[in-house]
């Protein structure tokens, strides 16, 4: 006589594992399009104030609040942050956050054209401004 599962016990096993990856796939996927989409900025305009100060407009397009501290901010010409760089609200007041939909300035020192790039969430966007 031959030992083995039987039939019944092979489909559930089966089933189990086929449960198993797609929860293990449905975590993975679902923590992957949180990254893609719960942090995310877009640069909407730049300009000059005063000959000397760069300020551009970025609005968070994620699902998620930014801090301030969470995006980077690079003058592409030395790689280094901006002179005087500050977030403030379209009222002029330091933020530390930004909400879901939010749009704020950048504020910070320009002399001749200046390039910058923001990195947030894995992603950047680049301004410039010709002070």
């Amino acid at each position: 006589m031959k030992k083995g599962i039987t039939p019944v016990i092979a489909i559930i096993v089966l089933l189990l594992i086929t449960v198993a990856l797609a929860g293990a796939t449905w975590t993975y996927l679902s923590s992957y399009w949180e990254g893609i989409v719960g942090k995310n900025v877009q640069v909407m305009d730049s300009y000059c104030v005063a000959g000397n100060t760069g300020v551009v407009l970025v609005r968070n397009t994620g699902t998620r609040m930014i801090g301030t501290s969470e995006m980077t901010v690079i003058n592409t010409s030395d790689g280094n942050p901006p002179t005087g760089g500050v977030w403030l609200d379209l009222n002029g007041s330091a933020i530390t956050k930004v909400d879901p939909g939010i749009v704020v300035k950048y504020s910070m020192s320009c002399n001749g054209l200046c390039l910058f790039r923001f990195l947030v969430g894995g992603r950047s966007m680049t301004a410039s401004v010709q002070c």
